[in-house]
């Protein structure tokens, strides 16, 4: 399997629509997230910048991809012949396998599993839990952003896991 690699840059986007809903004033959003994220009013007030947005698209495309390795476990297939397709279909037992088992796994539970296990448990929660720990973060902080985080997580891992990969042979 090779990325789709519109199916990754359309996931891309998916946490921009979780954050609109996630951090709606009538959610987390307002003075409940802001007093967690300890921002003041001036700070919350300023403007993201356009070079800012398409830095945090281009950091969504590289989670996009990092789920696309753990979840789309055929492609470690092609990661043996060094993602050389033809080296692939040389090797009668390469193309042999993915036949056999290339589109296994490719499901929406499989997705959750992948998005919220490894995506969430093991990187996000770690990571933000060294913020709460060391930046003097709230455990509200953690569970507002960790939340956001597991639910996008989890819906990109779904997305990916049914339609982000392309069988080469």
């Amino acid at each position: 399997m090779t990325p789709n690699f519109l199916v990754l840059g359309a996931c891309a986007f998916i946490p921009f629509f979780i954050a609109y809903a996630w951090f709606h004033p009538k959610v987390f959003g307002g003075s409940t997230w802001q007093k967690v994220a300890q921002l003041t009013d001036a700070q919350n007030a300023v403007a993201i910048k356009p070079w800012q947005l398409l830095t945090s698209i281009l950091l969504n495309f590289f989670i996009a991809f990092g789920l696309f390795i753990v979840t789309v476990h055929a492609t470690h297939i092609v990661a043996l012949h060094g993602g050389d397709a033809e080296s692939l279909r040389a090797s009668a037992s390469s193309v042999a396998f993915l036949k056999e088992y290339g589109n296994n796994y490719n499901t929406l539970s499989h997705g959750i599993g992948h998005g919220l296990v490894l995506g969430f448990v093991a990187f996000v929660l770690p990571i933000l839990g060294y913020a709460v720990i060391f930046e003097r973060k709230s455990f509200k902080y953690l569970l507002i952003n960790g939340g956001f985080w597991a639910i996008s997580l989890t819906i990109m891992a779904c997305i990916i896991s049914r339609w982000g990969g392309v069988l080469v042979i």
